[in-house]
């Protein structure tokens, strides 16, 4: 019989393993890591808890929620968020597992949000997972896409310091959260940032784009590898063996440069990034500018697919990670507007 419950400190080894040993297909496989402890970097905006499947004693799967508050429809609500699903590979495609998971979000939850609804993610490659859960089979809930996404990847070899960005200023944090959460108002998923979480990423990790007293610019680079890490742990053929050779090429012509099997890519995320309507050429500038800002060779930003800087950042050469984003109900009614969906990256 597999039961559910709730992860605790003393399972930090059991989850870390879980995600080490459970990646992500793709052109290259990769696992998303959580060392050198789990439950170091969690709790960001909001509550959020681990759960962990047992099959007798064997620990089978986990997942992730998370409760933030989160704009829907122009307002601010608490919307829950599932993620980090991984079956362990003997147990894989038996949909008990998948329902017995399902049945314990609910119960286990510590904490429940304004809207009946939660919100996820699923890469536009993982086909088994798109077929299985589009598909609405009994005892699993409702799926409905909400939008795509797609998270960049860029080299910030191609960065040129322009100077439109100024460090953020210590006494500054309001002036961010309220300027950040004016303009991610117009899209659904986005968080809702607050002072708290800025001082705890570190105020000094912010830019902000100013003319005269107006802020029209904010994005606060944030380096996660010291409690998350995108690890790549395969390459499809032929890129494994080809890797050296396109490292140099990527050296060369200023693209990302891929980790070599087993370590994790550097990358800063361009997070909670917000800006003021401007010109075109301007807001390739800024994207230029706070590139060259990174101390990583690549810069992660997510977009939804109408996203108006779309245009701008394929000039940049990147990678693309496309998702599709989904509301998870258990029957209830999702009651969404127009407005584009577009949670942060730096949060999934």
């Amino acid at each position: 019989m597999t039961a559910f419950r709730l992860a605790t400190g003393d399972d930090d080894d059991i989850l870390r393993r879980l995600l080490r040993d459970n990646g992500m297909p793709s052109w290259v496989d990769i696992t998303i890591e959580r060392e050198p402890s789990y439950f170091t970097g969690t709790h960001w905006l909001g509550p959020e808890w681990a759960v962990l499947g047992q099959d007798g004693s064997e620990v089978v799967a986990m997942y992730t929620a998370a409760m933030r508050p989160s704009h829907v429809n122009g307002r601010r609500e608490l919307l829950g968020y599932l993620g980090g699903l991984r079956v362990g590979l003997r147990h894989r495609h038996r949909i008990r597992y998948l329902r017995a998971g399902f049945e314990s979000v609910r119960t286990l939850a510590p904490a429940h949000g304004t809207v009946p609804w939660w919100f996820t993610v699923i890469a536009e490659g993982n086909a088994t997972a798109l077929r299985l859960l589009e598909r609405a089979l009994p005892g699993l809930p409702t799926y409905r896409r909400l939008g795509d996404y797609v998270t960049y990847v860029l080299p910030t070899s191609r960065g040129r310091r322009l100077n439109l960005w100024r460090p953020a200023w210590p006494d500054e944090g309001t002036a961010i959260v309220d300027f950040y959460n004016r303009h991610a108002a117009g899209l659904q998923c986005s968080p809702v940032l607050d002072v708290a979480t800025v001082e705890r990423i570190g105020p000094e990790h912010f830019l902000v784009h100013q003319q005269g007293n107006d802020m029209l610019g904010a994005v606060a680079l944030w380096d996660q590898r010291s409690f998350k890490q995108v690890v790549a742990q395969r390459y499809r053929r032929p890129l494994g063996s080809l890797l050296p050779a396109y490292n140099l090429y990527a050296r060369l012509c200023r693209r990302v440069p891929l980790p070599q099997t087993g370590d994790a890519l550097a990358q800063t995320f361009l997070a909670f990034l917000a800006l003021s309507e401007q010109s075109p050429s301007l807001n390739e500038a800024l994207i230029s500018d706070a590139l060259s800002h990174c101390r990583t060779p690549a810069a992660a930003l997510g977009l939804h697919a109408r996203h108006p800087l779309l245009e701008i950042i394929d000039r940049f050469k990147p990678i693309r990670y496309p998702v599709r984003v989904y509301a998870v109900t258990f029957g209830e009614a999702v009651d969404l507007d127009r407005r584009a969906v577009q949670p942060e990256s730096a949060l999934l």
